[in-house]
């Protein structure tokens, strides 16, 4: 039936020559990965499905048995791998490009996707028509983007993969279709180029990081723990507080009695202060990676942090920006609780509350929501001799505020809001500006912070949604001849759920337009009071409790 069927490689061929033993050899461990050659054992086991380029002739049609549209549009709600990789080639699709190469490694090894692009490539090969020449060059397009963007997860410490592409592009250097075509020539050498080009820099830049100076917020990070309390508020939607009291008995009382005592956001404007939080919260929004967000790490990493404090260990990413909403919170109701004179408390309260319309009128939508949840806590709100001292106007300002971020209809009032904001950057800008480092600034558009908890939430969700699901097609409802019906059962696996890793790399291309959107934050340093945020001095939760009180 098929007559220029190729002979599919069940093993990698041997290595060319010396040069590339030392350019791209493989460690031990990886060498027990490689697939078998079948020549060398008693039996002849099943060949790989992914390295039979035949494959490719079952799945030209959009069978039940291989993919699920939604009812009502073209979206693809699951798939087998190999479909998936079918459909990522057959047709130029830059989001499912983007979902599925954030999303794929869940589902499918690296090694095994590069076999079936390289099985996919030699499908073309086949023949020469000008359906199956516009399918190679976008597998060359897809092959490429995930070598320009995804080097440093994907390839840079896999020897096996970059030797499995490197061996298979040397192959095609004289394969007669590639030499009798000066365009399918400048394809494979684009690629053959772009592998160097992309190791040669990377090794460049990992000996340079090496003799870099830690980041900043490595130094924040170490800085915040050495503050004077590691405790986290209870009411913080991000994690479950930990509990380390740091605090003397004899040095609380002296605290709490202080009739001077003057919170830090009496001695600034309301402005600078929003701008400071807006300066912090952009740097650690910048360390979020989307891996991590991804894996779910901060996680994973939780049992440990919530019941230890490391002085060696620099938090970053998502568990600094949780570390830092969690504290900031507590400090809120700290300097309230602290002010023992009523009119002080009253004046921390009411300048507490213009910062959280700064920071909205910014829209920094983290510290809006760490002050209104600061402001909103047991100790503050049974302060009632003081809210009654509180301006009227505040106070209006106040509820307004807390309308918007009620979490009725999934914090549908605060979400939209993010949402209007992500629209001012098209995601594959805010996309290809995270992944390829660019730094590229803004002169159109206004910052914005996330409240980052709503996402972290619905990544948590999703995690638990199945990643395979079913497939109800029956195989004898359709006439397939024997040596398709047999590669089909072969490919007859669960369905890959991927509307749930739709979803996932929708969110996370969020949070990738909130990193680019926080650059247009132009706000002057003020290195004093900036570190003093950063360095907030907290109390425990029995220590607010009785320091609230002693206030009333």
């Amino acid at each position: 039936m098929h007559k220029n069927h190729l002979e599919p490689v069940a093993s990698l061929p041997p290595i060319p020559n010396s040069k590339f033993i030392k350019k791209f050899g493989r460690s031990h461990k990886e060498q027990d990965k490689l697939p078998v050659n079948q020549s060398n054992t008693s039996y002849a086991p099943k060949e790989p499905i992914e390295n039979d380029p035949h494959l490719f002739d079952l799945l030209l049609n959009d069978s039940l048995h291989f993919i699920h549209y939604g009812k009502t549009d073209s979206t693809v709600t699951s798939a087998t791998v190999e479909k998936l990789v079918e459909k990522l080639t057959r047709e130029m699709n830059y989001d499912f490009l983007m979902d599925f190469f954030f999303t794929f490694r869940q589902y499918l090894t690296p090694i095994k996707l590069c076999k079936l692009l390289i099985s996919r490539f030699r499908w073309t090969l086949l023949e020469e028509t000008d359906e199956r020449q516009l399918i190679r060059i976008r597998t060359f397009v897809v092959i490429r983007y995930w070598l320009t963007h995804y080097w440093t997860h994907d390839f840079m410490n896999s020897h096996t993969l970059r030797f499995m592409l490197c061996t298979f592009l040397t192959q095609l250097r004289t394969h007669p279709a590639i030499l009798a075509s000066p365009r399918n020539e400048r394809i494979v050498n684009n690629l053959r180029k772009i592998m160097k080009r992309q190791r040669r820099f990377y090794r460049h830049l990992d000996t340079d990081d090496q003799q870099r100076e830690p980041s900043w917020t490595g130094k924040l990070g170490r800085t915040i723990r050495k503050s004077t309390s590691f405790s986290m508020y209870n009411h913080s939607l991000l994690c479950k507080p930990f509990h380390v009291d740091l605090y003397h008995s004899k040095l609380f009382s002296l605290i709490i009695h202080q009739d001077s005592y003057k919170s830090v956001v009496l001695k600034h404007r309301s402005e600078i202060i929003a701008q400071q939080f807006c300066l912090i919260e952009k740097d650690m929004l910048q360390t979020v990676s989307w891996d991590e967000l991804i894996e779910l790490r901060w996680r994973k990493k939780g049992s440990s942090t919530r019941h230890s404090v490391s002085q060696d260990t620099d938090l970053k990413g998502v568990e600094l920006l949780i570390d830092f909403f969690n504290k900031t919170c507590q400090w809120v109701t700290c300097e309230i609780v602290r002010s023992t004179l009523l009119e002080t408390r009253v004046q921390v309260i009411e300048k507490f509350i213009r910062i959280a319309f700064k920071c909205y009128q910014h829209r920094n939508y983290s510290t809006l929501m760490q002050i209104l949840l600061g402001l909103q806590s047991p100790a503050v709100t049974r302060l009632e001799r003081t809210w009654e001292r509180v301006n009227q106007v505040q106070k209006d300002l106040l509820n307004q505020l807390k309308e918007l971020a009620k979490p009725f209809k999934n914090w549908k009032n605060i979400r939209d809001c993010m949402t209007k904001a992500t629209e001012e950057v098209t995601e594959s800008f805010a996309v290809e500006c995270v992944l390829t480092q660019s730094l590229k600034g803004f002169e159109r558009v206004d910052g914005c912070i996330p409240f980052l908890g709503l996402y972290l939430s619905d990544l948590v969700f999703l995690a638990e949604l199945p990643t395979f699901i079913k497939s109800n097609a029956d195989t004898n409802n359709e006439d397939y001849v024997e040596h398709d019906k047999k590669l089909c059962e072969r490919l007859c696996h669960p369905l890959v759920n991927y509307n749930k890793f739709r979803i996932t790399a929708s969110v996370i291309k969020h949070v990738l337009t909130f990193q680019v959107l926080s650059r247009a934050y132009k706000f002057k340093i003020h290195q004093h009071l900036f570190t003093q945020l950063q360095t907030v001095s907290i109390l425990d939760n029995s220590q607010i409790r009785e320091a609230s009180f002693l206030c009333e």
